[in-house]
């Protein structure tokens, strides 16, 4: 086994304690373009890709995707065009203000990916976990985002934003 094949799978070892020890459920997958990939998932469902491109060994990648259901992609059809504009503003704004990278904001909106990524020498358990929770969020984001916009559900007290006088 050579120096980068060690490396590579104490990386894995390391993310996959560290995840576990969070409480993240995982499974491994398999990707022609990753060294390895595991599917974090949380109590809630929310789940997570984390893996090693083969060509970039040094980068480890963080990616999650939120499904827009039909039937809520059927109401924001519905809705008129200045108005399917402001809540798609308002979302890459928000994401953009979570520091995360995102595609699928669109008219229409089936799918929105989230992603992360972390470079090996600033690679803590910290920072890893930071990185990796700030795309849980961005997820839980996009649903309260779609949640709030299109069913009218408030967004809960404790997580609403902050208001300025």
């Amino acid at each position: 086994m050579t120096d980068t094949e060690k490396n590579v799978d104490g990386t894995r070892e390391k993310i996959q304690n560290w995840l576990m020890g969070e409480g993240w459920t995982l499974a491994e997958q398999s990707h022609p373009d990753l060294a390895w990939l595991i599917r974090a998932q949380d109590a809630g469902g929310r789940r997570i890709l984390v893996g090693q491109n083969k060509q970039r060994p040094d980068l480890i990648h963080l990616e999650a995707r939120v499904d827009i259901s039909e039937e809520h992609q059927q109401k924001f059809a519905l809705q008129a065009a200045e108005r399917r504009s402001e809540v798609l503003w308002r979302l890459r704004f928000r994401l953009l203000e979570m520091n995360v990278d995102f595609a699928g904001i669109t008219d229409p909106m089936a799918t929105v990916i989230l992603t992360q990524r972390i470079y090996l020498d600033g690679m803590t358990r910290d920072a890893f976990m930071q990185r990796f929770l700030r795309v849980r969020n961005a997820v839980i984001a996009v649903i309260w985002s779609v949640l709030q916009d299109l069913e009218g559900v408030e967004v809960p007290a404790e997580s609403a934003p902050a208001k300025v006088h």
